[in-house]
């Protein structure tokens, strides 16, 4: 039986430092049908010319907007199956046969897929996987809002499923945009496998600050998602995360640095993240003023 065509989209932005590994971790798949596009925002590095050298397609989308970049990469590829993944990512070489084992042979509509830190890349990687392995064990929480099934990281998907939820959704460019897909799959009739295997992440923060200014920038980003989906404004907060329990847990276990690390993690993201919030809120008033 010929296998199914899986369509991988990588939307990208000045990605010239891990997009290489990322690609030739999709070319050396063992399964067989696949096409590669990539999606690029802008890039001033060698993005294109890597993605090109590398056998992809390549769509200059000219717009820094992720969800923009994804929606464009899946109207101009032909798979039965959609995957997006970042750039900055390694697939372990079963990924996407173990993907379309679940959805053709046993039913469901997609998978949930997920990464965890590359932790040989510094103490906050380590720290920031302890939370990641503790975050994938409940794939039916997206935030603080549990739904019913399994949706959290659902990526790998029919494209007759994203073309009935609508896609992503462009008002929310980034920060927040996975969580609103998840959510309105979590509100349709499709279901998701759950995989063993794990993408690494490789775009790990090696200092604090790096974390802060992430998160910061996320925070001034995220008020697109708090405007769009204005009935789950509650749901970047840490209340009802029962997961970090786990995690604190896991972390005093192993390694008391690691505790303690957790503990400086969380407050710099949460931190900075509402700073930027702020600062947006500020910013945004202070023009209309103007």
């Amino acid at each position: 039986m010929e296998k199914p065509l899986v369509s991988i989209v990588v939307p990208v932005l000045n990605s010239e430092k891990t997009l290489k590994k990322c690609l030739k971790s999709v070319m050396n798949q063992n399964y067989g049908n696949i096409e590669v596009t990539v999606v690029d925002g802008g890039s001033h590095d060698k993005t294109v010319e890597i993605s090109e050298d590398m056998g992809a397609k390549v769509i200059d989308a000219n717009v820094a907007s992720m969800t923009k970049q994804t929606n464009m990469g899946i109207s101009n590829s032909r798979g039965k199956y959609i995957y997006r993944i970042d750039s900055d990512v390694i697939l372990p070489q079963d990924i996407v046969g173990e993907c379309v084992e679940k959805c053709e042979f046993e039913g469901y509509d997609g998978a949930c897929v997920f990464w965890l830190p590359d932790e040989s890349i510094s103490f906050w990687a380590k720290v920031r996987r302890i939370e990641k392995e503790s975050y994938v064990e409940t794939p039916n929480c997206v935030g603080s809002i549990k739904y019913d099934k399994n949706v959290l990281g659902a990526r790998f998907l029919r494209r007759d499923v994203i073309d009935t939820v609508g896609g992503f959704d462009e008002d929310i460019s980034t920060a927040g945009e996975d969580y609103a897909l998840y959510n309105k799959l979590a509100e349709s009739d499709f279901h998701f496998a759950l995989i063993k295997s794990r993408e690494k992440h490789l775009g790990e923060p090696k200092r604090i600050k790096d974390i802060i200014r992430k998160n910061f920038r996320y925070g001034t980003a995220l008020m697109q998602f708090l405007e769009n989906q204005k009935e789950k404004k509650n749901q970047f907060s840490p209340a009802g995360r029962t997961y970090l329990i786990k995690a604190f847990e896991t972390a005093f276990k192993d390694n008391l640095a690691l505790f303690f690390g957790l503990m400086v993690y969380l407050f710099a993201v949460y931190t900075s993240t509402a700073t930027g919030v702020v600062y947006y809120k500020f910013t945004t008033r202070t023009k209309n003023v103007a």
